[in-house]
């Protein structure tokens, strides 16, 4: 009964993570890089951003470029990863990752607004 109990309780604590998984306030504070050091961390992320974009075709690619940002989590696309192609609407739109498709889809008028016009 304990086993069952902690598998539910947890089960249920991953489902609450999840669903405020992409619109999580920011409560760490971090000081400003010191010269150089930001230059570096820049690089770093453009090459993290650049290996996520690698496996999309060109035009997805370049759609992405366009979008630039996740209109749920509000987050770079390819900084979480791969983003996540969801068509909506007709229209195709990117995500940061897979937990921003359900928020979409539950209300895509709030969100399509935030993306550029085709």
């Amino acid at each position: 009964m304990l086993n069952r109990l902690h598998f539910i309780v947890v089960g249920f604590g991953l489902c609450i993570l999840f669903a405020l998984g992409c619109n999580r306030p920011s409560t760490t504070s971090v000081a400003p890089p010191t010269t150089g050091e930001h230059e570096g961390n820049d690089r770093a992320k453009d090459s993290h951003v650049a290996s996520a974009l690698a496996s999309l075709s060109a035009e997805d690619r370049a759609a992405v470029e366009k979008q630039e940002l996740c209109p749920v989590g509000d987050e770079p696309l390819g900084e979480m990863g791969t983003p996540i192609k969801v068509s909506v609407n007709g229209r195709d739109v990117f995500l940061c990752w897979e937990g921003c498709k359900d928020t979409l889809l539950g209300n895509p008028d709030e969100f399509l607004k935030k993306l550029p016009q085709e």
